[in-house]
């Protein structure tokens, strides 16, 4: 004879979904929030070097063309509006390099600019690079050959956000530059960066081409304790 046992009711298992606490939940939504927030700046980061990059070859092949230019003109490098002022009233000096460039128009745009910018920039005839007016525009360096060290002397640098591109504002005004705030004024050093301005203008870097056409990115921090050492990065160094 088979004895069957029959349990009670209550003293099989229930299974119970246990919900999440509210700690729990806070948790997992800030893990989500940092990671989201990993992610976009990652994204941004990437996208600022990919504009640097080309950044630098706009500027490279800048360079490559002003050498050129020089050869063709008894080693004289283009004047910019500092010195021409309303005799050049229709574009900047880089359409004077237009005939040793593949296209004008895209090189002479910092493809960091805002979009506004860009349309701007072209319907004006400007540039976003500013000339070193310690070079271009001084009697005593504006020739190649009156150049001391050109692998040391920076030629070209990148208009401020700050200032509306024009047509005259195609160079900087180096020997104003005794501060940060001078220097600043002219040109955009933290012009390659993830996210906004610091406050100091010290996060991101800018790329600067030289008189011998190579080209360097430097970070903003580098650029500002030059200047506040006394350095002036604009200045022609005689040795």
């Amino acid at each position: 004879m088979i004895n069957i046992i029959l349990k009670p009711l209550n003293s099989v298992p229930i299974r119970r979904h246990s919900a999440f606490t509210l700690v729990e939940l806070l948790v997992v939504i800030a893990i989500i929030g940092t990671l989201t927030s990993i992610s976009v700046y990652a994204v941004a980061q990437v996208r600022s070097v990919a504009k640097k990059t080309v950044c630098l070859s706009n500027q490279r092949q800048i360079g490559i063309a002003m050498v050129s230019y020089t050869s063709d003109n008894n080693g004289r490098f283009p004047a910019s509006t500092h010195s021409t002022g309303s005799l050049r009233k229709n574009q900047s000096w880089i359409f004077e390099l237009a005939p040793y460039l593949s296209d004008v128009d895209e090189v002479r745009i910092c493809p960091a600019e805002s979009h506004s910018r860009q349309v701007r920039i072209k319907k004006m005839k400007a540039t976003s690079y500013l000339m070193n007016d310690l070079v271009l525009d001084s009697p005593d360096h504006n020739r190649l050959l009156n150049i001391p060290s050109p692998g040391r002397t920076i030629v070209m640098f990148t208009l401020s956000e700050d200032r509306a591109p024009s047509i005259t504002r195609d160079h900087i005004h180096g020997s104003a530059w005794s501060s940060w705030n001078a220097a600043l004024s002219d040109i955009e050093p933290d012009r390659h960066r993830a996210g906004a301005r610091s406050s100091d203008r010290t996060k991101g870097s800018a790329n600067y081409l030289y008189v011998d056409g190579h080209v360097e990115n430097l970070s903003a921090q580098t650029v500002k304790s030059l200047i506040e050492k006394g350095s002036n990065p604009a200045a022609v160094p005689i040795n």
